[in-house]
This record gives structure tokens, C-alpha cells and sequence, in this order.
């Protein structure tokens, strides 16, 4: 730590924490700024638990930024196409195309990882910076409100750790600690969507080859199954959400096979054999919010699923806790001021003025997401006229498939 140096603490260090340690830090660094950056994670160590996620060029551009986007291509797979099929018949539906497609388009590629892959990655990289201090086993247990600012406690080996810092940025995930302490979650709780994610990773020589080059995807009646590549082509990520009732608000439980499959009794051969040779499946509840970015208070700023949880229809979960990090850095460092100049109130005000800067994207993408979830899982006859328009789309506007996402996919935040 230096000396006479206002110090940024980042509660959380998941995808979103960790992105913005390394943005915030190589912002810093260009502008010839001394920092203090301290990392609270209440786990013991890094979880290798959860499965894949897909990054689109709005995220790789910033994680190329930063210097870890090579690492990640090297562990990743990078898709020609999203192709979609009706889960019942195994007909071709839309074959939506990515790879250099999608790169040429949008600057960056459009890469699918194992989830335990990227966070290694970011936590590697954040090792590497003195600046930076990571504690794991540090559990936040209460926020104390001063006169200027607050004052939170950690739990670390049952001994109580009183820490004061001049910015608390809150990356502590959809059951946000910080948000339940501060009592924001009162105003907007993530609640049980009635959406089920069912997990697996099977390995690659228990499918067809032809699915190694694409994703893929099948649309049912309140269900759809999502597949892709990630290990560099040795692992298939398998998802099917459904939809149901959920009591347990606990992640990565033991899944029964035999329960899934009856969500997808008459579907196709193919499903069947993918279905077949997913052995260790795990089931998450899929819980969110109202679409919105939530505000905080004070010296107190939300990113990543704490500030915004989706649904992961848009696949963009991952992809707006990097942009709220590269956003956070370019306020924090911006070429008119800086925050160790900021008054009290000046960080109320900046704070608050980014939350209502990444409000309208946010909500569009939370709301695409639900819009989604209608679309994948329509019932007949709604089903049948989704599978046609998918059909005729790809065979006279294949690329308009991808195009209706540029809103999303080539918006640049790597100006930091």
C-alpha cells in the first residue's frame, strides 16, 4: 500500500472483480497514477465450479485490452456458427454465422470458454500486479455508515477485520452481500425466475464431430438445450434450461438424469445421444431481478450480476460485468478529471451519473434476454411459425441473422 494514496476496494472476485482490478489498474498506470486496490472474496480459494459462457466482440475487445484475450483463445472455441434446430423433429432451422464472419464484422471474435478457464486467466493476471492485494477467506459481515462514508467488516479465520476505503465497488454476484447489508435488495430482490439451468461438460469424444465447429441449439416447448466446444475442442459445454418450480436457493446441485429427461421425452436422436452421454449433470436455479441497473449510495458503486442480473438468454452476463469494468475505468480515469481529486459528494454524483450511463443498455439486454426466452421455448402453433421464419431467414438473410445484433456486438468499451 502507498502512502498519502486515496485506496479502491472491490468486494467480490469473480469476472466482474477481477476485470475491473486489471482496468482500473492499467488505466492508472497510463495516466501515471499511484494506486491502492484491495480484492475481498469471502471463498478460500479460487472455484473451478460452473460450466461454459459465451463472449461476444463487445467483451473480447475489452479482454484483448487488457492483455488476456490470446490466453483465453489458446482454452476456448471460437464457433463458425449458431446453428438451430426444432428439438422434436431434429430439423434445420437458422444457421446464424460467427467466426470470421463475426470477427471481420465486429473487430473481434466471438470465442465460447469454460467459466473456471477465463477466471483463472483474470486472476493470473492480477497476481501479476503489485498494485493489486487479493484476500481470499475474507466474508463481509457488516457495513457501518460514518459521517463521510462507510466502513465495512470482514470475517477472516473468526476474526472480525475492520477495513475503510475511499471507493467500494461491490462485485459480490445475484445474492450480493453488500446489497442485502445496505438493504438494497429490498427494492429490486433477485428472486426464482421459473427458469432451470441443468449443466453438464462431456467430453469430446463422446459426440459427433460435427459439433465441434458450431453451437448449436435446440427449441422445444419450455425448454431449449444449448451446445458448443470449449478446451480447445477436447470438452462440449452442454445447457438445457427449462422451465419449473425450483424451492432450494443453492447452485451447482446433483442433478437427476432421469428427471431431465423426462422435461424432453419425444425429442430427437440427436438430443437423445447427447443427453446420454452427460453423466455428471448439475441444476441451477436461474434467479433475477426487475430489468434495471441498481443504484447504490454514497461511495458505494454495484457492477456485474450484483448491479444487474440476467437471464442467460442473451448469453451477456459475463459480457456486461466486463464492460461495467472498462466503463468503471474510463470514469474513474477520464481525460477531464481524477477520482483522488473527487470530494465526497463528487463520488456520490459520478457514481450515480454511471449507473444512469449504463441503465438504458443494460435494461435493452435484460430485457432481450426474457424476450429470448419466449422465442426459444414457444409452444405450437407459435412454435411452428418461429421454425419458419428461422428457415427462410437463413436461406435468404442468413447474415440479417447476426446484423439485428449489432446494437449489441459492436459497441466499443475498450477506449481505457
Amino acid at each position: 500500500m502507498v502512502d498519502g494514496i486515496k485506496n479502491i476496494t472491490i468486494i467480490g472476485a469473480g469476472i466482474a472483480g477481477l476485470t475491473a482490478a486489471l482496468a482500473i489498474v492499467k488505466r492508472a498506470k497510463e495516466t501515471n497514477q499511484c494506486i491502492n486496490l484491495q480484492i475481498f472474496e469471502a471463498a478460500k480459494s479460487l472455484n473451478e465450479e460452473g460450466a461454459g459462457l459465451q463472449l461476444s466482440p463487445n467483451a473480447t475487445h475489452i479482454l484483448r485490452k487488457l492483455g488476456v484475450l490470446d490466453q483465453l483463445i489458446e482454452c476456448a472455441g471460437i464457433p463458425n456458427d449458431i446453428k438451430t434446430y426444432d428439438g422434436r423433429s431434429g430439423k434445420a432451422l437458422a444457421n446464424i454465422p460467427l467466426g470470421d464472419y463475426a470477427k471481420n464484422r465486429y473487430g473481434a471474435p466471438y470465442i465460447v470458454v469454460h467459466r473456471a478457464d477465463l477466471h483463472h486467466i483474470l486472476l493470473t493476471e492480477v497476481e501479476k500486479h503489485s498494485e493489486i492485494i487479493l484476500k481470499f477467506g475474507h466474508k463481509l459481515t457488516d457495513i457501518v455508515s460514518l459521517d463521510v462514508g462507510y466502513q465495512f467488516i470482514f470475517k477472516n479465520n473468526d476474526k472480525n477485520i475492520t477495513h475503510k476505503a475511499d471507493l467500494y465497488i461491490a462485485a459480490d454476484g445475484v445474492w450480493s452481500k453488500t446489497k442485502t447489508l445496505l438493504l438494497i435488495d429490498l427494492n429490486n430482490p433477485s428472486e426464482f425466475s421459473g427458469h432451470i439451468a441443468w449443466r453438464s461438460i462431456i467430453d469430446a469424444k463422446q459426440l459427433d464431430k460435427k459439433y465441434l465447429t458450431s453451437t448449436s441449439v435446440w427449441f422445444g416447448a419450455k425448454a431449449h438445450i444449448v451446445l458448443y466446444p470449449i478446451r480447445n475442442n477436447q470438452k462440449f459445454n452442454l445447457v438445457i434450461l427449462t422451465e419449473g418450480e425450483f424451492k432450494q436457493k443453492s447452485w451447482a446441485l446433483s442433478a437427476d438424469i432421469k428427471q431431465l429427461k423426462q422435461h424432453l421425452t419425444g425429442w430427437c436422436s440427436d438430443v437423445n445421444d447427447i443427453l446420454n452421454a452427460a453423466t455428471d449433470v448439475k441444476i441451477w436455479p436461474l434467479c433475477a431481478g426487475k430489468p434495471e441497473y441498481q443504484t447504490a449510495e454514497n461511495n458505494i458503486l454495484l457492477i456485474g450480476d450484483a448491479a444487474h442480473a440476467t437471464l442467460p438468454y442473451q448469453a451477456q452476463g459475463a459480457a456486461m460485468a466486463i464492460e461495467d469494468a472498462a466503463c468503471l475505468a474510463n470514469l474513474l480515469y477520464s481525460n477531464s478529471s481524477n477520482w483522488q481529486d473527487w470530494s465526497a459528494a463528487e463520488v456520490n454524483e459520478n457514481f450515480r451519473s454511471f449507473e444512469a450511463m449504463r441503465q438504458q443498455r443494460v435494461v435493452k439486454t435484460q430485457l432481450a434476454a426474457q424476450e429470448n426466452a419466449k422465442i426459444f421455448h414457444m409452444v405450437a402453433p407459435l412454435s411452428w411459425a418461429r421454425n419458419i421464419f428461422l428457415f427462410l431467414a437463413t436461406k435468404f438473410y442468413r447474415n440479417g441473422l447476426l446484423s439485428r445484433l449489432d446494437w449489441l456486438y459492436s459497441k466499443r468499451y475498450d477506449n481505457f
